[in-house]
């Protein structure tokens, strides 16, 4: 299979994004503020839908005799101290705040806004993380068919048209790991398609993408103005979904 075919679903979820990015960062200087938080909240009423379907595994798998979502209670919580101790919200913040547009976005400590940290790592977790993303990059990279990813592209760019009225041009870094993770994703399908295993039906990549899900619910949260637990930090947890949930079964 040529590369292209097993990989154009991202290309083209890339572009949607981009393509959304730059509409939102057009749109955003003729919206009124009440406009663009409707569009906010809508957004996070969808993105709540998504975060619900996506945690639905942690009531199935298991570890031991207790739900799997007692395993993903301690693997945030860890996260979220790791993220706390490196640093993660302030160093990523102080460095998107030099390519965010003016007045796009500002560190919560200015005025409790949320901050373009928030805003990309939100976005890489709500383009990134989840069942869609993997079921579709190994669709695409195992059988050349892009079509789960092509409903991604869709709801990516509407969801990058939002975001990016706020926030700017700063959204555009989300792209890099986009591309990286979906690329490497469609690769693995490569791989795989002699179909000799079936990665996605894997009990702990069902627990981290679950757990990415409980990220996507904080990223609802925030979208909804609601009290949230750190998204930012809490990426730490996706590192260390895989390593502490290798006794998750079925």
């Amino acid at each position: 299979m040529v590369f292209w075919e097993a990989t154009s679903g991202t290309w083209i979820n890339v572009l949607a994004v981009l393509a959304g990015s730059l509409l939102g960062v057009g749109l955003g200087g003729h919206l009124s503020a009440a406009i663009r938080l409707q569009w906010q909240r809508w957004l996070g009423i969808i993105t709540l839908l998504l975060a619900l379907q996506m945690v639905q595994p942690l009531w199935d798998l298991r570890l031991g005799a207790f739900p799997a979502v007692l395993a993903a209670l301690v693997v945030l919580v860890l996260g979220s101290w790791l993220g706390e101790l490196v640093g993660l919200q302030r160093r990523l913040d102080r460095w998107l705040l030099r390519f965010a547009a003016p007045g796009g976005g500002r560190s919560p400590a200015d005025g409790g806004e949320r901050s373009p940290a928030d805003i990309v790592s939100g976005a890489f977790v709500l383009f990134c993380i989840g069942p869609i993303t993997l079921l579709g990059c190994l669709r695409n990279g195992a059988l050349g068919d892009p079509s789960l990813l092509l409903v991604k592209a869709g709801l990516d760019g509407l969801s990058a048209a939002v975001l990016a009225s706020g926030v700017g041009l700063v959204l555009l870094w989300v792209l890099v790991p986009l591309a990286v993770l979906q690329l490497g994703l469609s690769g693995l399908g490569m791989v795989l398609a002699g179909g000799v295993m079936d990665p996605s039906g894997s009990p702990l990549l069902l627990f981290t993408s679950a757990v990415g899900g409980l990220l996507v619910l904080a990223l609802a949260l925030d979208l909804l103005d609601l009290p949230h637990p750190s998204v930012v930090n809490g990426l730490a947890a996706l590192v260390l979904a895989p390593a502490l949930g290798w006794g998750i079964q079925p």
